[in-house]
């Protein structure tokens, strides 16, 4: 994962994979991201089928689940939710210092201290390259941005989609940026409609309140 990240451009963002353990009534659901949509959605330099076979060997697998349509390789390498909204190349711009180690310090120290609600899950460095990925968690403490608070929202199916967290920071050099809300948000959930209860417009202050509580996090302030 690590060496194929490393050929990606912005390739931190799909070092790794997401797998959730999630109580739902008296059911436990184990559910991973798929490698392959993933390595489509964030544009990596392999398709990681070798990653999916590995997975389902590792943690099994009993189906698919997600959008119910599905969407092409070709569609997910140029995906946006609609008119308007951002692309994978398209991300919130956090911070800028003077290289990439200055950047990480900083990255480091608003996640240990919490700022903005946000803190550290995991981190991944990507070899031969100056490149650093965060997952992170958002507490509730900036409105409308936590985790759970948007989850309660848009999670609502029999099967849950809680490997869409954790969020990812991403250090590149001298810079660090997240992928905005609105696509990374839609990627998760495909299918999730504009309107109506447990709708996008149900989280139409989210996008800017999860950008607002990163940059704090990465320590460029409040926007």
């Amino acid at each position: 994962m690590k060496e194929i990240a490393a050929r990606s451009e912005q390739g931190g963002y799909g070092a790794g994979q997401r797998v959730a353990i999630t109580q739902v009534a008296d059911e436990v659901q184990v559910a991973y991201t798929n490698p392959i949509y993933w390595a489509n959605a964030y544009r990596m330099a392999s398709d990681l089928s070798d990653i999916a076979a590995r997975l389902e060997t590792a943690l099994g697998k009993v189906e698919d689940f997600g959008s119910q349509k599905g969407l092409t390789a070709k569609k997910l390498r140029k995906y946006h939710y609609m008119f308007g909204m951002e692309y994978f190349d398209e991300p919130s711009e956090l911070a800028k210092y003077e290289n990439y180690q200055a950047a990480l310090k900083a990255v480091e120290a608003g996640l240990s201290a919490g700022k903005g609600g946000v803190t550290q899950v995991y981190r991944i460095d990507i070899p031969g390259k100056d490149e650093t990925v965060f997952g992170v968690a958002i507490d509730n403490s900036v409105a409308c941005s936590g985790d759970e608070h948007i989850m309660n929202l848009i999670d609502f199916k029999p099967l849950r989609s809680t490997p869409h967290l954790p969020y990812e920071m991403l250090v590149s050099g001298s810079e660090v940026q997240a992928l905005y809300a609105r696509f990374r948000i839609a990627i998760s959930f495909p299918d999730l409609s504009m309107m109506g209860s447990n709708s996008f417009m149900s989280i139409m202050c989210a996008p800017k309140a999860i950008e607002s509580a990163l940059r704090m996090a990465a320590g460029g302030g409040e926007d």
